[in-house]
């Protein structure tokens, strides 16, 4: 009885050694699996340090060509806050001697890497000199390196990255350390877990239309709609992230968060190559009684930040606080409805910078 009770009591600690041997095991066939529906491995691509290996887009080298073209006296970049706010036509009239031109380096749902990189490999790449260069973010958007980098968002940067990015990707790796980032790569190192995952789940998802649909056609109609839907470019306005009072969980220290970020490379390349830069705070949605609120650690970053960027030669704008940005001018989240109304007051607010040049005169 004795013996039959021990080997009772030592079974199920048996079959629970038996099932973490197949879990860690049972996935070791991901990797002859994707040897033979991938075949060689995607690489790393520009920011290795992200360690997702997919397809990668191609860089859109029009958008320099289409710069040198335009030779814009203005440039604005920025997502969604930008092309809610300005109105580049409007601009054009009402600056300078209304004939010159305002460029759009502009993405929806993108984040500090992509503004940076359309700086560098779009504007500086191109020659061109603009009178100024504007930066529009969010509260501490413009040092949160990581901002809409990952998923689906970060897939955006295809369009502006060269082959290699070494110093996004150094400031990459110095946020993805500790405890969870050495698990994941562990396990996309042991299983490709992120390379499975690239033709699994598309797989899945064909075999479910086709079972639901067998009709010719069907799966490509709907992998083509939701490639449309579900694409950085056609991604509401009004994003979850919009939402939120700051764009950080943790609390807002810009000394912090400077040395991991693009800021210092965006005005490093703005001193070298003689293109100035202003970079433009909006304002979140106000409440009917006046701006939003703001917690003190946020009021005392963007204080550091505004002394941090004219001690070094930028200029920098707030918008928050601003007595004509009332409620009734914004329309979901921190988007603005009338941007007619939001570009008129920003060239009056900004009149230095839109100022008509002397034009020189030729003999």
């Amino acid at each position: 009885m004795t013996g039959s009770t021990g080997a009772s009591a030592i079974r199920p600690w048996l079959l629970l050694l038996l099932v973490a041997i197949g879990v860690a095991v049972t996935p070791l066939v991901l990797r002859p699996l994707n040897r033979a529906v991938v075949g060689d491995l995607p690489s790393l691509g520009y920011l290795p340090a992200l360690e997702i290996r997919r397809p990668h887009g191609p860089f859109r080298a029009v958008t320099v060509d289409e710069l040198r073209i335009s030779d814009p006296e203005w440039v604005f970049i920025g997502d969604s806050m930008l092309g809610t706010r300005i109105d580049p036509g409007l601009l054009r009239r009402i600056s300078g001697h209304g004939d010159r031109n305002v460029s759009f380096l502009y993405h929806p749902a993108t984040g500090p890497a992509w503004w940076y990189l359309t700086f560098k490999n779009h504007l500086i790449a191109s020659g061109v000199r603009p009178r100024m260069t504007f930066f529009f973010f969010r509260d501490t958007n413009l040092t949160d390196t990581m901002f809409r980098l990952e998923g689906h968002y970060g897939n955006a940067l295809d369009e502006v990255a060269t082959a290699s990015e070494p110093e996004l990707d150094r400031l990459v790796a110095a946020h993805r350390k500790g405890a969870w980032h050495r698990v994941h790569r562990f396990i996309d190192a042991t299983y490709e877990a992120n390379v499975a995952t690239s033709w699994v789940e598309p797989a899945i998802r064909r075999w479910w239309v086709h079972w639901r649909d067998p009709r010719a056609g069907v799966v490509e109609a709907f992998e083509w709609n939701l490639e449309r839907i579900f694409s950085v470019d056609a991604i509401r306005y009004d994003v979850p992230a919009d939402l939120a009072a700051t764009d950080v969980t943790d609390v807002a220290d810009f000394a912090r968060d400077l040395p991991t970020s693009v800021l210092p490379l965006i005005v490093n390349l703005s001193k070298e190559h003689g293109v100035p830069v202003c970079f433009v705070r909006v304002q979140r949605r106000p409440t009917e009684d006046g701006p939003p609120e703001q917690s003190p650690e946020l009021v005392r970053y963007v204080a550091d930040m505004k002394a941090w960027v004219e001690d070094n030669g930028a200029c920098f704008h707030d918008d928050t606080g601003d007595p004509a940005q009332t409620l009734d001018l914004y329309e979901d989240g921190d988007h603005v409805a009338d941007r007619r109304r939001y570009t008129e007051n920003f060239r009056k607010r900004l009149d230095p910078l839109f100022r008509p040049l002397e034009r020189t005169q030729t003999p």
